[in-house]
């Protein structure tokens, strides 16, 4: 759990942010509806699938993003949503380009990150026209995080697009949540499915005003479900951010905190249940930011080198489902209803 900040002093205070509270919106039907459960035109585009582990992580070779069709495009959102992140590399998307690649898949956030004010990827701004304004440069965030989970409606789709990447150093870790909360025992898979996250940007807004940066909105916090739904697979995830995260709204001060520890601790021992990704410039990752969590790993190159452009739609309103299932249930499911297996190459098994 992350809750320092520099100091709630009268630099704070006396900020006045330009832009009013936002408010929930309806996000289109995600296009991984329309998708074939097979993915056969999707994957008659590519030369070769690669699980690059088995809960999460996909790399398609052999495609270039610029060039799908409206059909593989849903077909490549269903298998997002099923492996949590899919890589490419050597592609040819420009910056205008990855823009109106992330409009098929939704409302264009044309928000995200503008509580922060320094990362290391450069991140092109959008105006409310949709038209390209400026882009600015921020800090990797080393700390495991789900994007602006503190939102009403936090990023579905993510897609971040590097530019160019230092000899060595600045990769990027995904989990899968979905994984993380199938590991669970079923006592604490039932506990957890009642419980409501308190998600923070106080710390973040703060932070960023003390260091010089500029912020638009006034700091929220706002309560999500412990464990989301999906609403394409339906499978059961936590949704758990400990970036943002900062209390448990149904538990005692101490319960939440112990809580929050066990849950950190979890995450950041599921080696099993995470990969790693090794950027070149080119590469693109696009990820669920609703049942994946990911972070930069930090040090020992030099961030002036490392640059990229990242993109994302509006999810929907994280909400829970009893009747969804986990992610064992979901694959049980599967194998009973025969749905193909994609043929892949499975690396260091």
């Amino acid at each position: 759990m992350i809750g320092a900040h520099t100091g709630l002093n009268e630099k704070v205070l006396a900020y006045r942010p330009s832009d009013p509270p936002v408010e929930e919106i309806r996000p289109p039907k995600d296009r991984a509806f329309f998708a074939d459960l097979e993915k056969r035109s999707l994957l008659s585009a590519v030369t070769k699938v690669k699980h690059l582990t088995p809960y999460i992580g996909t790399e398609l070779q052999g495609v270039q993003l610029s060039q799908l069709d409206e059909k593989q495009k849903n077909e490549l959102a269903l298998l997002v949503a099923e492996r949590g992140v899919v890589f490419f590399r050597d592609q040819d998307l420009t910056l205008e380009g990855q823009h109106e690649f992330t409009k098929h898949f939704g409302i264009v956030d044309l928000i995200h990150l503008s509580f922060y004010g320094r990362l290391d990827i450069d991140i092109p701004l959008f105006s409310k026209t949709g038209t390209l304004t400026k882009s600015i440069h921020v800090i990797a965030f080393a700390e495991f995080h789900s994007d602006h989970s503190f939102e009403i409606n936090p990023p579905s789709y993510t897609l971040l697009r590097m530019v160019k990447t230092p000899e060595y150093g600045g990769d990027t870790i995904w989990t899968s949540q979905t994984a993380l909360f199938d590991k669970l025992s079923p006592t604490f898979q039932k506990t957890f499915e009642g419980l409501h996250g308190v998600h923070s940007s106080e710390h973040t807004y703060i932070n960023t005003i003390n260091r010089g940066g500029t912020t638009f909105r006034l700091p929220v916090r706002r309560e999500h479900p412990l464990v989301r739904t999906h609403p394409v697979t339906k499978q059961k995830a936590l949704f758990y951010n400990p970036a943002f995260v900062i209390h448990i709204a149904e538990l005692k001060g101490f319960e939440a905190l112990h809580t929050l520890n066990f849950l950190r601790e979890h995450l950041h021992s599921a080696d099993d249940l995470t990969v790693r990704w090794q950027w070149e410039a080119g590469s693109i990752a696009l990820w669920d930011n609703r049942v994946a969590v990911h972070r930069a790993v930090p040090g020992g190159y030099n961030t002036e080198e490392r640059e990229g452009k990242r993109t994302a739609v509006y999810g929907e309103k994280p909400f829970y489902d009893p009747s969804s299932k986990t992610l064992s249930e979901w694959q049980a499911e599967r194998n009973q209803n025969e749905v193909p297996v994609i043929k892949t190459e499975l690396d260091g098994f």
